[in-house]
């Protein structure tokens, strides 16, 4: 599904060279949920960023589904996201003036093959998913984070993608919210077989992912199945 060859990102800041992804190498299959596990400047975001083609990469290799995506144009890049993958952001990065519905429908309305009905019916589908059906005309500010986050997921998911990935999508919860996003990402795998690819910092959120990929200063340094997964 996923395969990353060598992957190396340098930043350059004046004379000093700043290596955030230092020769990452991993494959990730259908249906995964695995956790990208470190602490905080290890690469994480970074390789997240790179996988979801919201960066490109010093060097190294990207691909998805026997796409090799760093060869594709800025538009082919763009339409690879909207049809593909799906984001979810440790802020929520909803829109402020745009109701519940709207927002989650936002996704649906940019691809191009999809009638008003099929877009209504799909939202309508992760919304009760999510349990927020009954808040769809409400604004993201009359929601608390919890559950501005699970629209946010509803929003990622709207389109069905191939492949989820989440920065940290607990960041700003306590714990008993963070535990209601991690249960959805745990149905969401479950029932839907989608692939779920999250970073994280939180030790205990490990007890969710298939698989823990760890990085320190840009390299793996760990990666296996995960026994004491749900």
């Amino acid at each position: 599904m996923i395969q990353i060859s060598d992957l190396t990102k340098i930043y350059r800041m004046g004379t000093v060279e700043v290596r955030a992804l230092d020769g990452v190498t991993l494959d990730i299959a259908k249906g995964e949920f695995v956790g990208i596990m470190g602490a905080s400047g290890s690469g994480k975001t970074t390789l997240l960023h790179m996988l979801g083609l919201l960066d490109d990469p010093t060097k190294g290799k990207i691909n998805i589904e026997g796409t090799d995506v760093l060869a594709l144009s800025d538009y082919e890049k763009t339409m690879f996201r909207l049809y593909k993958l799906g984001y979810v952001f440790q802020d929520y990065a909803l829109v402020p003036d745009l109701t519940v519905m709207e927002n989650v429908s936002l996704p649906a309305m940019l691809r191009k093959d999809r009638s008003e009905e099929q877009i209504r019916k799909d939202s309508d589908f992760v919304l009760e998913r999510i349990g927020l059906l009954d808040r769809c005309d409400h604004l993201p500010r009359e929601l608390s984070g919890g559950q501005q986050q699970r629209v946010s997921i509803a929003r990622a998911i709207v389109n069905k993608p191939d492949i989820l990935f989440a920065d940290e999508p607990c960041a700003n919860l306590d714990t008993e919210n963070s535990r209601m996003v991690l249960d959805l990402f745990h149905d969401i795998n479950e029932e839907m077989k989608q692939t779920i690819v999250m970073v994280s910092h939180e030790d205990w959120h490990k007890e969710y992912f298939h698989r823990i990929v760890r990085l320190k200063d840009g390299k793996v340094v760990s990666d296996g199945t995960n026994p004491s997964a749900h």
